[in-house]
């Protein structure tokens, strides 16, 4: 049977991808954690840990760190049968994987209802949709917001809905550079603002409707989901956005639609297949705000 301190100690450093972070959160010293992940692997005989900058999981590691994320859920949903168990204070805790512009629109009940409706702490991992399936293929989160429809090994999927983009521009930057509309060559001329470098989804909209490729258009670049409106409010820069973070800027005026074209992502929640009533609650918190806010995928 796996000491459970044991198993905490290295499962936290997995997730959070250092001793000194985990040391941290467990409030423990490094040399108390690193003692704690050493004695386990020479129990099993076998590396959970790649020493690297960061630090990685082995398969072993990560098919550890999914059971100790599994065995918290079971725990809290024995907590809430046997409420006597409990001594103090004690809050479950979830880790979820969601992309930016989800977390700044639709999904930003979510983490209260959770707290409120089921007493869970959230840890978020904020990725692109693309990406988020992989973190629960590893292990560090039980659900993920993710652009794929097929489910992964151990995992079901469930449909959220589609979110809508479309572009967006101050009425002074409209005039400025689209008194004569928008096209390939005002765009060439006039500067967007990617998420970052590589941002697909703003290369996926000025492609197909305009037939520019990356690097062909000057761009700001501004990793945060709320700063793409604020850039665009400000007046340097188009921004191609979620329809919903654009919506209070329209209605003030303070942004404008230059053009009628829009962009649909299809997005799906991933979670682990297992009997769990607790995760089931967690399922159904998400699917509801997904609904609520969302247009169904092909309506």
């Amino acid at each position: 049977m796996l000491d459970y301190k044991l198993l905490q100690a290295s499962a936290e450093v997995i997730r959070h991808g250092s001793f000194e972070k985990a040391a941290r959160d467990l409030g423990l010293t490094q040399s108390a954690i690193s003692q704690r992940v050493k004695l386990l692997e020479d129990r099993l005989g076998q590396p959970l840990i790649i020493r690297s900058k960061p630090i990685a999981a082995t398969d072993a590691g990560k098919r550890l760190l999914q059971h100790y994320q599994r065995v918290n859920l079971l725990e809290r949903e024995l907590y809430e049968e046997l409420p006597e168990l409990q001594s103090g204070s004690h809050f479950g805790q979830i880790a979820i994987a969601v992309n930016a512009d989800s977390l700044a629109t639709w999904f930003v009940n979510v983490p209260k209802r959770l707290f409120e409706e089921l007493g869970l702490l959230i840890d978020l991992t904020v990725e692109d949709e693309a990406l988020n399936h992989e973190a629960l293929q590893a292990g560090t989160v039980l659900g993920a917001i993710s652009l794929r429809a097929k489910p992964i090994q151990g995992c079901r999927v469930r449909s959220l809905g589609a979110m809508r983009y479309i572009m967006v521009a101050s009425p002074a930057f409209c005039d400025r550079y689209f008194a004569k509309g928008v096209s390939a060559d005002t765009l060439r001329a006039c500067p967007a603002v990617n998420f970052s470098r590589h941002d697909e989804l703003q290369n996926q909209y000025l492609s197909q409707y305009f037939g520019l490729a990356p690097g062909e258009f000057p761009a700001h670049t501004v990793p945060s989901s709320q700063g793409f409106v604020t850039v665009a409010e400000q007046g340097i820069a188009y921004a191609v956005v979620e329809e919903h973070q654009a919506a209070e800027g329209v209605r003030a005026g303070r942004l404008v639609q230059p053009c009628p074209h829009a962009i649909e992502r299809p997005l799906y929640w991933h979670h682990w297949n297992m009997k769990s009533g607790l995760l089931a609650q967690v399922n159904d918190i998400v699917l509801s705000e997904a609904r609520h806010y969302l247009p169904q995928i092909g309506n």
